[in-house]
């Protein structure tokens, strides 16, 4: 976060609690944050908005902060000229994603930091991405361009009127309305669609730069579960494999980098998202489940040990981002140099860990220095372990990349259901525990009056939660019922469901609105991108929701939300890989699985070989003496099946249900038997 500088007065971002927007605290640019205020003051003096959308760790962002929203003569003409609103992405998603689709539809591409110029009304007619100081490579300064904008709407502005009205149009035209029937041929379409992007040699979808799309890679699992496939099962495990091994991941620390460069996954760009490594720790684990292969468990439990490790706030919230950026610049805390290794191990050591890690003398990075990336395994796990505790320590006294301290409700909620979900496969209650204290501190500090709040910075909750904040939360309080069967946690995902059907629901279109944001068009958005739709993760919990408690409505609905986007799952299959998942379980029929014993505990066997098994299309409901009668009142699947002093398992499908399972063997035997 940038400091007060002495000849500077703060502006109105000095009120604010995202580090983002704090760090423009001391601009001389005149900012509003986003709000009436400043939307109020456009209209009175009939100026153009800019909009200028980024986020903390977004490394563009920093420097067009640093080379012009800091320069006077920049800001002159910014306050002369336009009223300036600075908006932080992973406060207001609602906002990006509006005006990140209309600076798509009017350049042909996107990204941030985003700088979007608007009517008064809030109608888009010019937008761009990052401008250099000075022209170069093609591109105008910032200042050309806000002389340019200037000037269109000093001379030209009917036009412009004419182009943002336009644009609106095209923006609204995009609201969804229900298609028609959904089929098998739809999830069969996404599968081809995604395979033929799939690198047969280096793993993942597309070519560079690769991001990891654990949604893609949960999707080739499940379908190899449903056909059979081959394929389905080396574009999985390949990806999977290439991850890990490449320089995306953090061999030293754990974690993952948010994307990788180039094709091989050795060179990211260094920032480290929450919600990155909370889907990358469950798909692993999921990957676990399906093939057994110890190295997923291992790499989804140093996935959350970074996230516990490094970005839990010690209250149980998690916060948001760690930069890419460093004093000492990008990426440098990352690397090494063969010297370096050489003073923390010891030359003997660190030959072998450099042979093993790919670090050399000539670097794969800036400077020489290398990125470390499993090139030539040379070291017994045991040897590997030591060697990252003595660089991790080492690396510890270099100056660390900032930290965004804001906690998100929904990043959040990804996490709580990472920590459940691996700590229920890999036996480990300590990272099951660390779900229960992370959605114990979401629910006491941003669930007030019946409403979700999507941050909490500086000691406060702000901000009306989205869609994604009440359908990631619920997810998370899912995973967390199952690894725990505490009815309180199926309780709260009601709780949070029914809320989100109140504030957000399309009564006539079906599916979910983004926000409540009353000032821009309603959107409904399905994309399935590097993070799930929040569209795509309330339907997979309806649908959950549905098995667990037999309330036919929440079926309805998850159905009505997915023939809402059905047309889009249709013309775009690869983009929605989530959603197909669910349109899967719908048309393919899920699995109950109902537990029954004394305590959780004496059911611990069967419980294992459920959390053990790949089952992409099952619920689990575990009911015990001490639960039984809550659970009762919020589910029919416990009629008739009191606890008894023996544990026993019941799976039903499709209106039937098989005899009970006494033994995990007949268990996982069921489990694996269609009805």
């Amino acid at each position: 976060m940038s400091t007060a500088p002495e000849s500077r007065k703060p502006n109105r971002l000095a009120n604010e609690k995202s580090p983002y927007l704090l760090e423009h605290a001391y601009n001389p640019v005149d900012w509003y944050p986003w709000g009436q205020e400043a939307l109020a003051k456009a209209k009175n003096d009939n100026k153009p908005i800019l909009l200028s959308i980024g986020y903390s760790t977004c490394h563009w962002c920093h420097v067009l902060r640093r080379e012009s929203f800091e320069d006077r003569a920049t800001a002159e003409l910014i306050n002369k000229n336009f009223i300036p609103i600075k908006v932080d992405r992973e406060e207001r998603p609602d906002v990006d994603a509006y005006f990140m689709t209309a600076a798509q539809a009017m350049t042909g591409s996107g990204g941030w930091p985003l700088n979007v110029f608007l009517t008064p009304d809030l109608k888009p007619f010019y937008a761009g991405t990052y401008f250099p100081k000075e022209p170069r490579y093609g591109m105008p300064s910032f200042r050309q361009a806000l002389e340019f904008v200037a000037k269109i709407w000093r001379e030209r502005r009917e036009e412009a009127l004419t182009t943002a009205s336009q644009v609106s149009a095209s923006l609204q035209a995009e609201t969804v309305r229900p298609g028609g029937k959904l089929s098998k041929d739809v999830i069969e379409g996404a599968y081809q669609s995604l395979v033929s992007s799939f690198d047969l040699n280096h793993g993942g979808f597309g070519m560079a730069p690769k991001f990891p799309l654990p949604l893609s890679v949960s999707f080739m699992l499940r379908y190899n579960f449903r056909t059979g496939s081959a394929l389905a099962m080396k574009a999985a495990t390949k990806t999977l494999d290439s991850i890990a091994s490449g320089g995306i991941r953090d061999h030293v620390g754990g974690g993952f980098h948010r994307y990788a460069t180039d094709r091989n996954w050795q060179v990211p760009h260094f920032e480290k998202m929450l919600y990155d490594n909370a889907l990358l720790a469950k798909v692993y684990a999921e990957a676990y489940q399906a093939t057994k292969n110890g190295l997923y468990v291992k790499v989804a439990g140093e996935t959350l040990g970074w996230m516990k490790r490094e970005m839990e706030s010690g209250r149980g919230g998690f916060f948001a981002a760690q930069d890419a950026d460093s004093a000492d610049g990008e990426g440098l805390f990352y690397t090494w140099t063969p010297g370096e290794a050489e003073s923390a191990l010891g030359k003997a050591d660190a030959e072998r860990f450099c042979k093993t890690y790919g670090v050399t003398r000539s670097g794969n990075f800036e400077g020489g220095r290398s990125i470390p990336h499993l090139a030539e395994p040379d070291a017994s796990p045991a040897e590997a372990e030591e060697w990252k505790a003595r660089l991790y320590e080492v690396r510890s006294t270099r100056p660390r990349p900032p930290i965004d301290t804001k906690i998100v409700t929904s990043w959040n909620g990804l996490a709580i259901s990472a920590f459940a979900f691996v700590g229920g496969v890999a036996r480990a209650t300590d990272h099951v525990r660390t779900a229960e204290r992370a959605a114990d501190f979401v629910l006491g500090e941003l669930h007030r009056d019946g409403r979700l709040m999507r941050r909490y910075a500086g000691g406060e909750a702000g901000v009306e939660g989205t869609l994604e904040d009440y359908a990631f939360l619920c997810q998370g309080l899912l995973d967390l019922f199952e690894s725990t069967s505490d009815p309180t946690r199926l309780e709260e995902a009601i709780q949070i469901t029914e809320e989100m059907i109140q504030g957000l629901m399309d009564t006539e279109g079906g599916g979910f609105y983004s926000s409540k944001e009353t000032r821009l068009p309603k959107t409904k958005e399905s994309y399935d991108g590097p993070t799930p739709s929040g569209n795509s993760v309330a339907a997979a919990n309806l649908l959950r929701l549905y098995e667990l408690t037999q309330e036919s409505k929440y079926r309805d609905l998850a159905e009505e939300t997915l023939r809402c986007f059905r047309d889009r799952l249709v013309e775009q299959p690869a983009g929605h890989a989530l959603m197909m998942s669910v349109a899967d379980n719908l048309l393919n029929g899920v699995k109950e699985v109902v537990i029954t014993a004394a305590s959780r505990g004496t059911a611990s066997s069967l419980v294992e070989a459920f959390t053990g098994s790949y089952q992409p299309a099952a619920v689990l409901m575990v009911a015990d003496r001490a639960n039984y009668d809550r659970l009762s009142r919020m589910t029919s699947l416990l009629e008739g099946r009191e606890p008894e002093t023996k544990p026993l398992a019941y799976v039903c499908e499709n209106f039937t249900c098989k005899l009970p399972a006494s033994t995990p063997g007949e268990l996982v035997t069921q489990m694996r038997t269609r009805s």
